[in-house]
């Protein structure tokens, strides 16, 4: 099982240090330089628009080429490209993916989405109605620009591309493996069909993800034309703070994964109702009467985000406990992200360091 890292560029509430915009591009690099010396995997960086505090990581593909300088041998993940075209024009995406994988020697992990709150998707006009749509239509297309020859071009619902010969191609052959981010159950059944690996960006306790998977890899089984090469891959994706102290750890990670939930049932809740994203309304609903009812009996929030497998703070051996609840489930990574609500950097790296030394060998070691 593998281990990746996703950085949301998080400066959390304000106020915020003069440089903190600009320097936390910078500290992410150190933290992905120290999460390779310590046995994760992949890194993965989303892109996201106009969502001050809660993520500054609107042209990820720039940061994640500097990061291929400064690292060797970490998976570079693209957790995920936007595909609805206006956001981004298909011709683009396959030659800056192709272009990142050529700079880092074969390491491109390609994620794709349709987007998922309301200000990004207004934002570039993007009808909600037609975002699926337009995300599927585009997957398809763009590993056949990376194949030898001219692409061919295509005439569809969304999309009319001249035939055009596609420059440069990627290292990876026939390409990069190529991902889906999952927020709601019908997800893993596209994900399947289409082919593609599974981003499970889920909230819920890790039994959960059981029956979400089942239905992914079912689809996956019977996929009959899949966008590119087969990627059948689950990776799944839980909030950390790790501190050598588990009260410290729950003094700061606990504030901070707070801050971090709060914004996700604010942010989704900007899509529930609208056509495309019918389904958020009953994942935001049934996630706050769980998480409420749970708040009353603990009388605290961060024990019920433990409970619920929203977050994994603690000490090494807190974290060791909640990562198995994971690991138990039918998954090929897990995704953690420390850098949260605008956490220290010093501490940021005291949680990835601990995590590497002490909750990664006990996963790895085992499987060989």
């Amino acid at each position: 099982m593998d281990f990746g890292l996703l950085w949301e560029m998080q400066l959390g509430n304000r106020p915020w240090a003069a440089d903190a915009a600009q320097r936390i591009y910078w500290d992410a690099i150190e933290e992905a330089k120290l999460a390779e010396r310590v046995g994760f995997s992949h890194v993965w960086v989303p892109e996201h628009h106009f969502l001050t505090g809660y993520s500054h990581s609107s042209a990820p593909e720039v940061w994640l080429a500097a990061l291929a300088q400064h690292t060797t041998t970490i998976r570079i993940g693209h957790g995920v490209v936007l595909l609805p075209t206006p956001f981004n024009p298909p011709f683009h995406i396959a030659e800056r993916v192709a272009m990142l994988d050529i700079l880092s020697g074969g390491r491109v992990e390609f994620g794709t989405g349709r987007g998922a709150t309301a200000s990004e998707l207004e934002g570039y006009g993007v009808d909600t109605s037609d975002s699926r749509g337009m995300w599927e239509e585009v997957l398809h297309e763009v590993p056949k620009m990376w194949a030898d020859g001219p692409y061919p071009g295509h005439r569809g619902r969304y999309v009319d591309l001249p035939s055009r010969a596609v420059w440069p191609k990627p290292v990876q052959k026939p390409h990069p493996p190529m991902w889906m981010a999952a927020s709601s159950p019908e997800s893993f059944e596209y994900a399947g069909r289409n082919g593609i690996g599974i981003l499970c960006f889920v909230i819920g306790h890790p039994d959960k993800l059981a029956p979400l998977i089942k239905i992914y890899r079912d689809a996956i089984a019977s996929c009959t034309n899949p966008a590119g090469a087969i990627n059948n891959q689950v990776a799944c994706y839980v909030l950390a703070h790790v501190a050598d102290d588990r009260a410290e750890a729950r003094e700061l990670g606990g504030a901070a994964c707070g801050y971090y939930t709060e914004e996700i049932f604010q942010l989704f809740g900007t899509v529930q109702g609208k056509p495309g994203y019918e389904v958020y309304e009953r994942i935001c609903g049934d996630a706050a009467v769980e998480l409420g009812a749970l708040a009353e009996k603990y009388g605290n929030m961060i024990d019920p985000l433990i409970e619920l497998g929203v977050i994994c703070v603690g000490d090494p051996d807190d974290a060791v406990d909640i990562i198995e609840g994971f690991a138990a489930q039918d998954v090929d990574q897990i995704i953690t992200t420390h850098a949260i609500g605008g956490l220290p950097h010093d501490k940021v790296m005291r949680s990835i360091e601990l995590f590497g030394e002490r909750v990664i060998p006990k996963f790895t070691a085992s499987a060989t």
